[in-house]
Formats: C-alpha cells, structure tokens, sequence
C-alpha cells in the first residue's frame, strides 16, 4: 500500500522534514494547491485549524485571524502594520498585499503561534511563507484554461527557459482573470462586481559556481473590480442611521430610521443585486523586485536577500450603495518598501546547528482621501452637492533594524533544545494633515520601539515516528499613530503576547497515518484593537473617527489536530480541526460615543470550531491515465467580525456558523488533466462580514455564491 509522501518545508530557514520541525504548521505541497484549486489567501485559511477570514469588499481586503490574533488596524492607513510575517520567496510582502497571486507555487506554509526569530516584522500570530518554484535547466512550461460560471475565465501560462546548461535559467509566469461577477447594478449605468486580475511573475537563476547562487525575481499585479462587493443587509450602522441617514423613513415603526431597499431588498433575499448611481472603481496594484545570493562554504553558508516594493490600492467613486447621490469618494494609499537582510547558517549534519542574521527595512507612505457630498446633496445637513465633508492627506513611514538567530544543539539522539531571538528597533514618523466633519487634525509623530523576543523550544524523538515538542515564545508588535480627536488617541501602544505550547508529530502504521497536534496558551498584554466614533457635535457638525486602542489584558487558549491518512492504494483524505477560547480579559473600549465594557467578551473574528477534511480516490482509467472524483469540506463556528459587533446582538452583527462542500472530478497524466467541478455544492448561504461605508441601504455583505466550471491543464517539455 502508497505510504505518505515527505514534505519539507523552510520555516527555520534550512529545508526540514516537516515532522522534524517544533512548530505547529500547516503545509500545502504544490499537488495539494493545484487539487484545492486554491486562488486566494483565504482558500488555504479554511484548510488551517484555527484559522478564519473576514472579507470588506474586494480581494486586497481580506483579513485573517490565526489562534484569535487578526490585525486591527485601519486597511486605509499610509502604513498597516502587519500581525503576520507574510513571506514570498523568503521576501517580506505584508506591507503592501496578504493575498498575492496564487501563480507557479511549490509550497505553502502557514505557522501558528509568534515567529519572531525568522518571520520578524512584527509576526505576532504566526507567518506564511510561500516558495514559487524555481528555473531548472528544462525546456519546459504549461498553459492552463478555466471557465467559470458568471463568464468567468482564467488562463496561465508558465515558460521555463534554460540559456546556459547548469548555468543560467529563466522562468516566466503569466496570468489574467475577467468576471462578469456574481453582483448585478440594476442602475441604468449598469455593471456590478464585475473583475479583471492581471498578474505577471519572473525569475532568473545563476549559478556560475557549485558554491554560488544568484536567484533576481519580480512580481506584478493589476486588480480592478467594478464595486465594493456586497449586497444590503437593512441595518443601518449606528452613525447611518442616527446621523447619516436619520431624515429617512421609520419603516417598522420603531421610532428610528430605516435604510432604503432601493429597488433591490436586503439579505438574505436579495443575494445577487445593488442599484448605485455613480460608477467605482476599487483595486490594488502592485510589483516588487528582489536579488538573493547564497554562497555555500565548506561549514555555513551566507545569504544575502535585497528587495524593493511598491503599491497602490484605491478605492474611487459611489460609497452611498444607492440610487441617490448622496456621497462620493476618492481613495488612494501608494507605499513603497525596501529591505536587506544578510544571513549566516551553518551548513553540516553536526549535533550543533546556528543561524544568525541582520535585518534593514523601510517602510514609506501615503493617504490621500476625501469624500464629497453627491450631486443630490444632503437636504437635512443643510450640505450643497460637491461639499467636501472630509479630507486627510498623511505621510508615514517606518524604519526598522533587527538582529536575530538561533542555535539547536542535540544533547542526545533523543532530545534536542533550541533557544533563539530577535532585537529589533522601529521608528514610526507620521504627519497627519485633514479634517472630519468639524474635527480638524494636524498630528505630526514620532517614536522608535524597542524590543527583544525570544523563544525556547526541546523536541524529543520518542522513537522513529513520534517526537514530542514544548515551545515558550514571545510575540510583538508595535505601536504607532493615528487621527483622533483627543490626545490621549493618537498614538497608541505596543501588543505583546507569550505563546506557551506543547504538541506532537506522528507518524504510524507504517507511514499510512500522519498525526499533528498541539495545546496552546497565549497572554496578551496592551492588545491592539478597533474603536469608533460616529455621530454629530453640539452644533451639528459632521464627528467622524475610528483607529486602534489597546486592551490591557487578553488570552487565547486553544488545541489543534491534523492528519492525513492512506486509507488504499490510491484514496487519501486529509483533515483539521482546531478549538479556540480567545478572550479578552480587561479592556474598556469607546464605540459609539461610550465607553464600552468588553471584558470575558469573545475576539473579533476568533470562531471557536474549525474544521476541514478532504478525500480523494483514484483510478486508472487506461494505463497511462488516471481518473479521479475528489470532495472537500470546510466548517466556521459563528463569530463577531468586529469591536462594533460585540456590543450589538443579532443579524448582521453575529455571523453564524456555515459549511462548505466542493466537489471535482478528472482525469489527468504527465502531460494533462481536464477536471469539472462546482464548489459551494450545497449552495451554503453565508457571509463573514458586515461591512459600513456611508450606505444608504444599511451595511454591506458578500453573500455566498455556488460556481462550476471546467479546468483544462496542458504541460510541455
């Protein structure tokens, strides 16, 4: 019978057997991101235990949570600070995207719990790294064509080129995706959710000696879609419905106002349709371009990895969601990044391993913002169509030093200890020029963090395939600036959390049985988290803000399996599930105008179930193809999304739990595979979020959709 194939992965920065490693991580293989069809960030996330999403209307808008910890600064900053290390090729993306292209992947890695020592940069949660693959001395390539329902279509095309034999290599990967969407603007100006994703990747090898390595890659990528994505949910946010919009119609005789169905209802049963009269425009572009150099000596080897980044992400139009045109706005955020980081790595099968590095990097940006009144102006404010009712034009940047490493040292065959860290120095600098309402800001700052993160970890081989691991470790992030109308609020706090954690790796029945687990306990001090406040002053005017407090204390405890089982010769199935009570202790948060009491309250977007699985079974269809029908199963408890959402009860504000069920059948050899599917099988309805901007028809949601279509994959050499 098949036995489970190894997969190495990179997360101490040296190739390791993944049962080798003392830290909880989940590891897609390139067959495995090809057979989930995986497009997006979130795709590997629901495969995660204990990891979750919320979405805000558009693909650069995702957020992730991993063990409870999300990020909760604002997505429209000049700089957003990361909580995760968010790793490409071994360089650091999160400044400007966590959702890149999912283009000629060789392995995905998603660790859980702080990473301070190799993903830095403030991972306070965990890191991912992905690793594309690599020029080989092969002519070879592939093209690959997807079809969709909504007209949606995706092509890809990879060309590996080798210019000198064992030499000089080159790769080069392309790729676009266009939509119709599955969101329809019934308004006589037409479109809706519609898409147009343009990527391109390359990369050139050089190895003009055995010891030396030159790899110099870059990335580019377009994406546009025609709107915030969402259909109205009929609940008006506090500030909409109180402020905004509190001229409008008592609907349901509750004294207060109502949002608008304007034409197309809310969800759940309107799912597909929005009539907004203005056109949007919302995307992101950006690229990056990177040089490393690894040298190999006769006992360690020196790394160099030299990058450069730039990006846009814009938001431009509507923001009523209406018919009437109440309110218009136009976003842009560029920042750019650059990094060095040198590294020195002993290179031997030595009882005594070490790994010692040095880290510069610059982040730099901008927000130019303003939101103006519609043509229809707003009557009841007294505001002529063009008025500008909010403004903000702010510059930031970040500068940071750090210096980190590790030694393992094997005391025995058995056991092994490790004892690493990293000290690390950011200065944040921000001028922060614009109004709100009637609150008028100039903040200029600055302010350098300090810190030292260690971690401490012994795995102990019990026999040949079982080890057991325990893990302290210490995760930061820091702190930074913000627009506020008091003192006190702009600037606020560095979060700290130590990770306590045991686990075993597992491996039985001769190799047909793969088992992970780990048990968790994080302590938070000063976590980050949102606030807000909505609403008009005592003479009537416009008061509008919201950026970062800090919760004094929090926790997050939580357990984790994984496993994948050879159950025949060809049937395997792979599944997860995690457990999660993250809390926070003591933390008094301002929302809506009062000081809020969230202590023993659940964090935002921390679900306490996650669970996923999926089997597929084989067969030989002649004897050089083989077919295939393979199914996939994801699950989500229930959640609150936001600080917001803890203070209010019921729909939309509480996300209930939900299920998704995919399904694909194919055949496929060496040379290609024709593979249908449908995902969302059971046509599950559901949404992770509710979202405001100034809309007229209550917040926003991105309902569920079922899709099928058909994958056609051509490979050449």
């Amino acid at each position: 019978m098949a036995q489970i194939e190894e997969i190495v992965v990179t997360a101490q920065q040296r190739e390791q057997n993944l049962q080798d490693v003392p830290i909880a991580i989940s590891a897609f293989t390139s067959e495995a991101v090809e057979k989930n069809m995986f497009r997006d960030v979130t795709d590997y996330v629901m495969k995660t235990p204990n990891a979750s999403f919320t979405s805000a209307g558009a693909r650069s808008r995702r957020d992730i949570s991993i063990r409870g910890v999300t990020n909760f600064v604002g997505q429209n900053n000049a700089i957003r600070t990361s909580t995760f290390g968010f790793y490409v090729d071994g360089f650091s993306v999160s400044s400007a995207s966590i959702n890149p292209p999912m283009m000629d992947i060789e392995r995905i890695e998603v660790l859980r719990g702080p990473q301070a020592t190799y993903f830095g940069r403030n991972a306070l949660g965990g890191g991912i790294s992905i690793t594309s693959n690599k020029p080989t001395d092969e002519l070879e390539g592939s093209i690959m064509a997807d079809y969709s329902r909504f007209d949606t279509y995706d092509v890809e095309g990879v060309l590996n080129i080798p210019i000198i034999e064992n030499v000089l290599a080159a790769r080069v990967n392309l790729k676009q995706s266009e939509s119709d969407g599955n969101i329809e603007n019934i308004n006589p100006i037409g479109g809706g959710n519609d898409s147009k994703y343009q990527y391109a990747k390359a990369s050139v090898l050089y190895t003009p000696t055995d010891a030396l390595t030159i790899n110099v890659f870059g990335s580019y990528a377009d994406e546009n879609v025609g709107m915030r994505e969402g259909v109205p949910s009929g609940v008006f946010s506090t500030f909409a419905g109180g402020t905004l919009f509190s001229d409008f119609p008592d609907r349901d005789g509750d004294g207060l106002a109502d949002p608008d169905p304007d034409g197309v209802g809310f969800y759940p049963d309107n799912q597909d349709k929005v009539n907004f009269n203005a056109p949007q425009d919302v995307g992101t572009e950006f690229k990056y371009l990177v040089g490393r150099l690894d040298y190999a000596m006769d006992s360690m080897t020196f790394t160099s990895i030299t990058g450069w980044m730039e990006s846009d992400f814009f938001l431009q139009g509507d923001i009523d969601g209406g018919s009437v045109d109440y309110l218009r706005e136009y976003r842009t955020v560029p920042r750019k990044s650059v990094s060095q980081e040198f590294r020195l790595q002993s290179a031997n099968d030595s009882a005594f391993n070490w790994n010692v590095g040095l880290l510069y990097a610059k982040d730099e940006g901008t927000m130019d913002n303003k939101t103006y009144v519609g043509d229809a102006g707003l009557p009841s404010f007294g505001l002529p169509g063009g008025f500008l009712i909010d403004s903000e034009d702010s510059e930031h940047e970040a500068e940071n030093w750090a210096a980190f490493g590790q030694v393992d040292y094997m005391i025995t065959e058995r056991l092994t200890l490790s004892a690493g860290g990293r000290y690390s120095e950011e200065t944040k600098t921000a001028t922060i020029l614009g109004f709100s309402g009637a609150l008028v800001t100039e903040v200029s700052y600055e302010d350098t963090f300090y810190d030292f993160s260690p971690k401490v970890s012994a795995d102990f081989a019990m026999n040949e395939e079982v080890t057991l691991y325990a893990t302290i470790s210490k995760g930061f992030k820091s702190g930074g600036v913000q627009d506020a109308p008091f003192e006190s609020a702009q600037s606020y706090e560095p979060e700290t959390l130590w990770n306590y954690e045991v686990g075993m790796k597992g491996e039985f029945f001769e190799r047909r049985l793969r088992l992970n687990t780990a048990v968790f306990y994080m302590d938070w001090k000063d976590m980050q988290a949102s606030f807000q406040q909505a609403g008009t002053d005592d003479e009537g005017n416009f008061i509008l803000f919201g950026g970062i407090d800090n919760a004094e204390q929090a926790t997050s405890k939580g357990a984790e399996l994984s496993g994948t089982a050879v159950l025949g010769e060809d049937f395997v199935v792979n599944f997860g599930i995690g457990y999660l009570d993250a809390k926070f202790d003591t933390f008094t948060a301002f929302i809506d105008g009062e000081n809020r009491v969230l202590d023993d309250k659940t964090i935002p977007n921390a679900p306490r179930w996650t669970a996923s699985a999926d089997a597929e079974y084989g067969f030989a269809v002649t004897d050089n193809l083989r077919g295939f029908v393979r199914a996939e199963w994801n699950y989500r408890d229930e959640v609150r999304p936001s600080t917001t959402a803890l203070i209010n009860t019921g729909f939309p504000w509480e996300v209930p739990s939900y299920d998704v069920v995919n399904l694909r059948a194919g055949v496929e050899n060496d040379t290609y595979s024709v593979v249908a599917y449908i995902e969302n099988a059971l046509d599950e309805e559901y949404y992770t979020n509710a979202y405001q901007k100034a809309f007229m028809s209550g917040l926003f949601i991105e309902p569920s959709f079922q899709t099928y279509g058909v994958r056609v994959k051509y490979n050449f050499n």
